[in-house]
């Protein structure tokens, strides 16, 4: 009897510590918005999107209508409609995971698109199929332990290998290598890597970090930390090694500020160009360009409109007092 205990004890903790692979990123995937924040479980819901035309002055709305199907309050699958009729459907799991791509139309050379997660492995996989239900590529996906990309691979057909991507951390699970192999040209020495080194301070924080490609030091990224904000900064070099470019980004909680700018020939006091994003919970709040033409400053405001659940129903963006963007959110019960 304490063997069998002892057993479904080891049982049980092994499945409630299994690592899930997140879903599949790819460029093959439509962008879709999914709230998970939704109340009162529903059961569908749709957003018709309307967007400001500069040429008319007015806003438009989009021809595509996502419709949202849910099961227990979670998004099962994702319609693209254009006039009630389904463009591209995404499929999902109980995890949220995509796991099926269908497209329609009479000109569709990609019909159907799989994706496997074999978490125990490790490993996921994208499979493009074309009409007659056959394999045109396929990507795979390798994650270590901690559930970073430590490989990619792309097919033509079933197993014709393509082109692969290795990844290398060190004990900090920072990034240090990201090496591409083509496979037509061998795959005994990537046809190009990048390497990275860093600096940690005392409390195994980063404070630099330099990026090599072909022994040329490609941008340095310095660190900065305070008791109620973090600042890092990084400097991009050309081939020659002159500084470029310059980002500085400083997050203070749900506040977030970054500011790229564009160096005139090397000149690291004065910048050609300036842009600043403000984002605000994850939201633009301002946007501001500094260039030869003169300094233009876009403030940007959301107001939500909710339902008696709580949920919101309408969302309308404002840039400097202009509507540029309006959401309604229709949703079913």
């Amino acid at each position: 009897m304490r063997c069998i205990i002892a057993f479904l004890l080891l049982t049980t903790t092994t499945v409630y510590s299994q690592q899930l692979l997140p879903s599949f990123d790819s460029e093959l995937i439509e962008s879709v918005y999914i709230d998970d924040n939704l109340r009162n479980a529903p059961k569908e819901y749709f957003i018709k999107i309307y967007e400001y035309n500069k040429d008319s002055a007015r806003l438009i709305k989009s021809p595509i209508i996502p419709y949202y199907l849910l099961e227990n309050g979670q998004v099962k699958e994702v319609q693209f409609r254009e006039k009630n009729e389904v463009l591209k459907s995404h499929f999902f799991d109980s995890h949220g995971r995509i796991v099926v791509q269908r497209r329609f139309g009479f000109q569709e050379n990609m019909p159907k698109i799989t994706y496997e997660y074999h978490d125990d492995s490790f490993e996921a996989i994208e499979t493009i199929y074309r009409l007659g239900d056959r394999v045109h590529s396929k990507s795979v996906i390798k994650y270590n332990t901690q559930l970073q990309v430590v490989a990619k691979e792309e097919y033509r057909g079933k197993d014709k290998l393509n082109r692969f991507w290795k990844y290398h951390y060190n004990e900090h699970n920072d990034l240090i290598a990201d090496e591409f192999y083509d496979a037509y040209n061998g795959i005994d020495k990537p046809t190009d890597s990048l390497k990275v080194e860093y600096r940690y301070d005392d409390f195994q924080r980063k404070i630099s970090r330099h990026d090599y490609r072909t022994n040329h030091l490609e941008s340095r990224t310095d660190y900065a930390y305070f008791p109620d904000s973090a600042v890092k900064q990084t400097t991009f070099f050309s081939f020659d090694g002159v500084p470029k470019e310059r980002h500085l980004e400083v997050k203070q909680d749900s506040l977030r500020v970054m500011v790229r700018g564009f160096f005139q020939n090397g000149d690291t006091v004065n910048f050609r160009s300036r842009f600043k994003e403000i984002y605000l919970y994850g939201d633009l709040v301002e946007y501001e360009s500094r260039t030869i033409r003169g300094t233009y400053v876009d403030r940007f405001t959301t107001f939500y409109e909710y339902d008696e659940m709580g949920n919101w129903i309408k969302k309308t963006t404002y840039s400097n007092g202009v509507v540029i963007k309006k959401e309604e959110r229709t949703i079913l019960y």
